[in-house]
């Protein structure tokens, strides 16, 4: 599994993320803009305001995952890890990490990768450990089989 292949795959997922969201941003404003021109009252009213609710959750979501591709951009993919950082791929007994950003589980192929956030409790558990390290995660410890 490659680092840069990894990486990657989470610019294009966070990517389609930001697109999704920005999408979505433009259809609640243009149903705000619809809305305006209604004349019916308390029902405007209510479904404005209904609509801005929306849009400020929208815009506080992508102002997030703009914040989330700045961190991202800042990982460089071929730096080698000595320990668990930012940017580091950690291979445990179990399965294989990225501490990156929280995106979850990326596939590559017919691997598995979980993209997890540094600030994440298992990020943080994480942070430091070496090679033959052990973690628990539930309650379950997991050998550090590599770090890269």
């Amino acid at each position: 599994m490659n680092k840069s292949n990894i990486h990657a795959a989470c610019m294009t997922k966070l990517q389609g993320q930001l697109e999704e969201l920005q999408s979505a941003i433009d259809k609640v404003q243009e149903s705000i803009i619809g809305e305006e021109n209604s004349t019916a009252g308390n029902k405007f009213e209510t479904a404005r305001a209904m609509g801005q609710e929306e849009l400020d959750r929208l815009n506080q979501t992508l102002n997030h995952s703009l914040r989330e591709m700045n961190i991202l951009s800042q990982i460089s993919p071929d730096k080698p890890c000595d320990s668990a950082q930012l940017g580091a791929l950690i291979t445990t007994s179990k399965k294989s990490m990225y501490l990156s950003i929280g995106l979850g589980k990326i596939e590559i192929g017919k691997d598995t990768v979980f993209a997890i956030s540094t600030s994440s409790p298992i990020g943080q558990q994480l942070m430091g450990k070496e090679k033959d390290g052990v973690v628990a995660f539930g309650g379950k410890k997991e050998k550090i089989v590599s770090v890269d």
